[in-house]
């Protein structure tokens, strides 16, 4: 369960914002990427090394596990659960660019440039059935991707291979397919920030409780559809930000709908499924914005400003506790 949206500045920055929902814990922290790395695949064995140094919410395993990240030039992902849909190889191809499902952020920020270059370079690659050692499990994924020219695409593996999917409404949650989510926009058509006017039933006239009457319909539960139609109105109707500080506000303010505390939704092995980190990345600066479960308050880190072509990974430690002033 997660929730992810796009929103565009007036003054032309592009965010990719994204909430991490999961049972498991994750200990996420934000590491450093540098150029030209080296990490082994674990679908094929095979050594990459990418082109361009990226930062992101990650865990350092065999190689470094990454849920999200932007790269030097802009490029933004996010993985998110596709449970129930997602279909992998299951075996490694030949003359096939082979990665693990887990390892597909990597693949793509540090070695695509734009959304271009990932439509190019999946029409090579082999998503390969693996294992997650940490979660014991095979993760059913699909992808959220941006550029700085504001276009975003969600790359789906499914039955039928590799599926791309232009987004034109900037908005991504899980299962079941995209396509499907944005047919079932039409059934909130309705929805509007004003309110309904009194209507007359016989001799009573009938008028609205207070404000928000427009918003009646709109989907309040964690379910997945129901994420995606709230983050679409919310994104569609917030008012115009100017600048990046703006606009990383407003997307925070957004997805603090999508946030699930702890003990809302319970799995079925008795587990909390809650938000564990929410996150914002701005293209244009390459700066990475987050906030923990445990500690509302905004910590960035700019890539720009870092060594990036440093021999190993680095780590950047963030106080997942509340702070006593972050709460005043």
């Amino acid at each position: 369960m997660c929730t992810s949206m796009t929103l565009k500045t007036a003054d032309q920055e592009h965010l990719l914002a994204r909430t991490m929902d999961f049972a498991f814990q994750l200990d996420g922290e934000v590491l450093l990427h540098p150029r030209h790395y080296k990490w082994e695949s674990e679908a094929d064995g095979k050594v990459n090394e990418g082109s361009y140094a990226f930062i992101g919410m990650g865990r350092r395993l065999n190689n470094a596990l990454f849920a999200d990240g932007l790269n030097e030039k802009g490029l933004t992902c996010a993985a998110l659960y596709f449970p129930g849909y997602a279909v992998y190889e299951k075996e490694v191809k030949d003359h096939r660019h082979n990665i693990a499902p887990h390892e597909f952020v990597t693949w793509v920020l540090s070695g695509c440039g734009d959304v271009e270059d990932v439509e190019k370079a999946v029409a090579s690659l082999a998503i390969v059935e693996k294992e997650v050692g940490l979660l014991k499990t095979v993760t059913p994924l699909h992808w959220f991707i941006s550029d700085r020219t504001g276009r975003s695409i969600v790359v789906e593996p499914t039955a039928d291979g590799i599926q791309i999917h232009d987004n034109p409404v900037g908005v991504l949650t899980n299962s079941p397919e995209f396509p499907w989510h944005l047919t079932n926009l039409r059934n909130y058509i309705g929805l509007r920030p004003g309110q309904f006017t009194a209507k007359k039933v016989g001799k009573l006239t009938l008028s609205a409780f207070g404000q928000g009457s427009g918003l009646a319909g709109l989907p309040g539960d964690f379910t997945p559809p129901s994420r995606f139609i709230r983050a679409a109105y919310l994104k569609e109707h917030i008012k115009p930000v100017s600048g990046e500080t703006e606009g990383v506000s407003a997307a925070f303010h957004i997805l603090s709908s999508m946030n699930i505390p702890k003990g809302v939704v319970i799995t079925e092995q008795g587990e909390d499924d809650y938000t564990q980190y929410t996150a914002v990345m701005c293209s244009e600066t390459c700066s990475y914005y987050y906030h923990h479960y445990q500690n509302r308050q905004v910590q960035k880190v700019c890539l720009l400003k870092e060594d990036l072509d440093r021999k190993e990974l680095k780590s950047f430690q963030a106080n997942q506790e509340q702070a006593i002033h972050s709460l005043q």
